[in-house]
């Protein structure tokens, strides 16, 4: 990668408030994180709950990065799941948009959606759960 494209990325990466960027290609992989220090309860994009222990024949999905969090491709679409949908395993359940990319949530497993954790439109943080799907 040329150095102004890694420069204007790294510009990209601190503006856009990341914490961590993997990029891969055929040719390249690039990862970009930074240590984030995060203040207890000054945030207000925190969630109130606590998230509960989570059953042996449940799976969390969680953020990979953070980003703004959307059930749907675009606001007048239906959400792409909702609570009590059968999904597969690659299935889409969601985007995270992080420096103007959308990036594709997608179940690791087969199951049922039993709950989802984020709120459409809001942004949400790296390793946050989003939805809990059971096998």
């Amino acid at each position: 990668m040329e150095i102004d494209k890694l420069k204007t990325l790294v510009q990209l990466f601190n503006e856009a408030g990341l914490s961590k960027l993997e990029i891969k290609s055929k040719n390249e992989q690039i990862t970009l994180e930074k240590k984030v220090k995060t203040a207890a309860a000054s945030s207000p994009l925190k969630t109130a709950t606590v998230p509960a222990a989570v059953a042996e024949d449940q799976t969390v999905v969680k953020a990979p990065f953070i980003g703004t969090f959307y059930t749907a491709p675009d606001p007048k679409a239906a959400p792409f799941v909702k609570v009590g949908d059968q999904v597969t395993a690659g299935q889409q359940l969601g985007i995270i948009e992080a420096m103007k990319m959308m990036n594709e949530i997608k179940s690791p497993i087969t199951g049922k959606v039993i709950k989802v954790q984020a709120v459409n439109g809001v942004a949400v943080e790296y390793d946050q759960p989003l939805f809990t799907i059971q096998k």
